[in-house]
C-alpha cells in the first residue's frame, strides 16, 4: 500500500490554522438551474457522494503522532460517508445573505484532524449576477494543507462534473505511529543543521514592508466580490503592451486600496504564484509569492496599468530564486519547529490569489457554473486579501477582510466597481485610439 507524508509546507497550514485565523480554502460556486429543476437534497447527495467518493484527495485524513516528533501522514477514510462533509439545510434566498453565511462559515476553526473538508449549500438564489433561474451556491470550506489554489481546481473540476472518474482509488496507509514518532526524533538534529545551512539564502529574499499602517485584527470576518465581463478585459488588454488578467484586477484593487483606506494603505501587494518548472516541488501546496509595488504614485490609471504590468515582470524574475532558497529551507524543518506565531502588532498588508477555472463546463446536475469567488485566508499580517478568479466569461474579484477598521465591506465592492469601470473605460480609450 502506498504512503504519503505531509511536508513542512502542508503542516505548516495546520499548525498555523488557530482561533482568529482560519487558514482554509474558502470558494463560492455560483450554479444557475436555468429552466430546470435544481437537485433536491437526497439527489444532490448522491451525485456528490458518487464523484467525491472517486476523488483521492476527497478521501483522505490525517494520522496522528505522538508528540508532534513528525509529520502526520495522508490516510484513506473508512468508510468514505458523504453526509459527513456536506451541510444543506441552509434557508437563505439572497446574494447578499450568502456573503453573511459565508463570513460566518469563514471565521471558524475547524480541527482537520476531524474535518478536512466541507460543502455548505444555500438554495433558492435568483438575484445574483447572471443568474437566470433558480440558483445553487456551493461553499468549499477546506483544508490548506490538502492543497493550493491549483490543486483544489483540479479537484472542484472532477467533483461538479458528469465525465467518468476512474473506479479504483489507491488506499492510503500509514506506518506505525509510534515509529513514526521515534524516527521523526531521530532525524531533528541533521535537520536542524541542514535548515540552519539554507538560512542565510532565505535571508537575501526577505519580504519587504508592506507600508500599511496599523490595524485591529479580530475573529470576524467579512466578504464581499464583483463580477466582470471576462471578455471585455480581454479584448481591450491587448492594446496594452504585456498588460494581463491580472495586472488589469491588481490595478482596479490599487485604485480601490488607495480611495478606502487612504494613508493607512498597503503600497505593496504579496502576489501568489505556481513553483517554477524546475524547482523541487513537495506536497499539495506548489504555491509561491512575489511582491510588487502598488504604484500610488501614479495617478492617472494609464500610468498605474503600465507600472503595475512592469512590476509584475519584474517581481516574475525574481521568483524563481526566491522560491528556490524559501523552499530549501522550508523541507528540511523538522515538525517540532513548526510553530506559526501570529504577528503581535497587525498591520494593513494585502495578499491577491489568481486561478483561471477555464470553460464554464462544471455542473451541478443539470445546473450550470455562472460564477466562482475564492478568498485568500486573512492573518496580522494581511487582513485584507483579494482573489482574482475566473471560469467562462466571468471574472470575480473578491476580498476578505479580518479587520474592523475596513468598516462596512459593501461599500469596498461598491469602490471596486466603481474602479473597474474607471479602469475600463481607460483601456477602451487606449483601443478606439
Amino acid at each position: 500500500m502506498p504512503t504519503n507524508q505531509l511536508t513542512s509546507v502542508d503542516f505548516e497550514l495546520i499548525a498555523a490554522n488557530v482561533v482568529n485565523r482560519s487558514t482554509d480554502v474558502l470558494t463560492i460556486f455560483l450554479f444557475d438551474s436555468g429552466t430546470s429543476i435544481p437537485l433536491g437534497k437526497s439527489e444532490l447527495l448522491d451525485f456528490l457522494g458518487d464523484r467525491a467518493s472517486k476523488i483521492p484527495e476527497l478521501r483522505w485524513t490525517l494520522t496522528r503522532v505522538p508528540g508532534r516528533l513528525n509529520f502526520p501522514y495522508w490516510i484513506d477514510t473508512k468508510p468514505f460517508d458523504i453526509a459527513d462533509h456536506i451541510e444543506d439545510n441552509t434557508e437563505i434566498s439572497s446574494w447578499d445573505g450568502t456573503f453573511e453565511y459565508f463570513s460566518e462559515i469563514a471565521a471558524q476553526i475547524v480541527d482537520p484532524y476531524e474535518s478536512l473538508w466541507r460543502l455548505h449549500v444555500v438554495r433558492g438564489i435568483r438575484d445574483a449576477p447572471g443568474v437566470q433561474g433558480e440558483a445553487t451556491a456551493v461553499i468549499l470550506k477546506a483544508s490548506h494543507a490538502m492543497g493550493d489554489g491549483r490543486v483544489y481546481n483540479v479537484i472542484v473540476q472532477d467533483l461538479f462534473s458528469s465525465k467518468p472518474l476512474p473506479e479504483f482509488v489507491p488506499e492510503l496507509t500509514a506506518p506505525n505511529p509510534w515509529w513514526s514518532s521515534v524516527k521523526g526524533l531521530l532525524c531533528t538534529p541533521r535537520q536542524y543543521i541542514r535548515a540552519f545551512r539554507a538560512l542565510p539564502e532565505t535571508r537575501k529574499h526577505d519580504a519587504p514592508i508592506s507600508g500599511g499602517g496599523a490595524v485591529t485584527f479580530s475573529g470576524q470576518r467579512s466578504a464581499a466580490a464583483i463580477a466582470l465581463d471576462l471578455r471585455q478585459i480581454r479584448d481591450v488588454k491587448g492594446f496594452w503592451p504585456g498588460a494581463t488578467v491580472t495586472s488589469v484586477a491588481q490595478t482596479i484593487i490599487s485604485l480601490s486600496l488607495e480611495e478606502h483606506f487612504g494613508d493607512k494603505s498597503p503600497r505593496s501587494m504579496q502576489v501568489m504564484a505556481g513553483a517554477p518548472v524546475d524547482a523541487d516541488v513537495r506536497g499539495q501546496n506548489h504555491m509561491g509569492c512575489y511582491h510588487i509595488d502598488l504604484a500610488m504614485d501614479k495617478e492617472d490609471p494609464a500610468d498605474r496599468i503600465v507600472a503595475i504590468t512592469e512590476n509584475n515582470v519584474k517581481g516574475k524574475a525574481g521568483f524563481p530564486d526566491a522560491f528556490r532558497a524559501v523552499r530549501a529551507l522550508q523541507y528540511e524543518l523538522p515538525a517540532i519547529a513548526v510553530n506559526p506565531k501570529l504577528a503581535s502588532e497587525p498591520k494593513l498588508g494585502t495578499v491577491a490569489s489568481s486561478v483561471n477555472r477555464g470553460p464554464a463546463t462544471m455542473t451541478l446536475g443539470d445546473s450550470t457554473i455562472v460564477l466562482t469567488a475564492s478568498f485568500p485566508y486573512v492573518s496580522p499580517r494581511s487582513p485584507f486579501n483579494h482573489g482574482i478568479y475566473s471560469v467562462g466569461d466571468v471574472l470575480t474579484i473578491s476580498v476578505m477582510s479580518g479587520t474592523p477598521d475596513a468598516g462596512d465591506i459593501r461599500e469596498y465592492a461598491a469602490i471596486l466597481e466603481k474602479n473597474a469601470a474607471r479602469v475600463l473605460a481607460c483601456l477602451e480609450k487606449q483601443k478606439t485610439g
